[in-house]
């Protein structure tokens, strides 16, 4: 039980970390500042909602190379974390720069 309360409250920890550097981040590239509130909703949705997406997207295509075209599975692997990596840093780009 003190595993799943510690990984609470690291978790709540770690939004709330995630929040406050995107709103430097976007202080830091000369961005319109907004509330705290917009900050934390569009933090929330990459979080929740593009990463997840990214990562659906990551293993369909490891699934496809490797069954579908018979890649071996550490080069489909790795090519799929190599895509969602990308992906995901320019996304994060794409907000920061919003």
């Amino acid at each position: 039980m003190w595993s799943i309360l510690a990984d609470l409250f690291i978790g709540l920890f770690e939004f709330i970390a995630d929040v406050f550097l995107f709103r430097r981040l976007r202080r830091t590239h000369g961005r319109q500042g907004r509330s705290v509130t917009e900050d934390t909703l569009a933090v929330a949705r990459f979080d929740f909602v593009t990463l997840v997406l990214i990562a659906l997207v990551s293993a369909a295509l490891m699934l496809v190379l490797s069954f579908g075209f018979g890649v071996p599975a550490g080069w489909s692997v790795g090519i799929g974390i190599t895509v969602g990596a990308i992906w995901g840093v320019w996304r994060y780009r794409q907000l920061v720069h919003e």
